[in-house]
């Protein structure tokens, strides 16, 4: 069994996105994405993987396929890894996201990462 606090990986984007990994196994993937105020997660994809993103603190606006879904704290939303995303900060502040991708798909997707 592990325990996590959320808040350990809250980070202020030194860019425009700090991703930080809070698990890893061979199944699963789960970590915070910290989006700066008035930028976005590009559009992309995670081919044969399901994505579950929750918003914990912020507002988003996430395109789907061209498909639109606010989001606000509490909110979560469950993204089929073909469809192409993107994830906008609508808010006034920084836009923490929980998000799990299961399987993994790339190693890719695996470590922190600042952009």
């Amino acid at each position: 069994m592990n325990k996590f606090n959320f808040t350990d990986y809250f980070q202020e984007p030194q860019k425009k996105i700090a991703k930080r990994m809070i698990f890893k196994s061979e199944n699963v993937i789960a970590f915070i994405l910290n989006i700066a105020k008035g930028e976005k997660l590009p559009e992309h994809s995670h081919l044969q993987s399901t994505l579950l993103l929750q918003v914990m603190k912020g507002s988003a606006r996430v395109r789907t396929d061209g498909t639109e879904t606010s989001l606000k704290p509490g909110e979560l939303m469950q993204i089929d890894g073909q469809q192409k995303m993107e994830v906008l900060n609508t808010g006034e502040d920084v836009l923490r996201l929980y998000v799990t991708i299961s399987p993994i798909g790339s190693e890719n997707f695996a470590s922190d990462a600042d952009i």
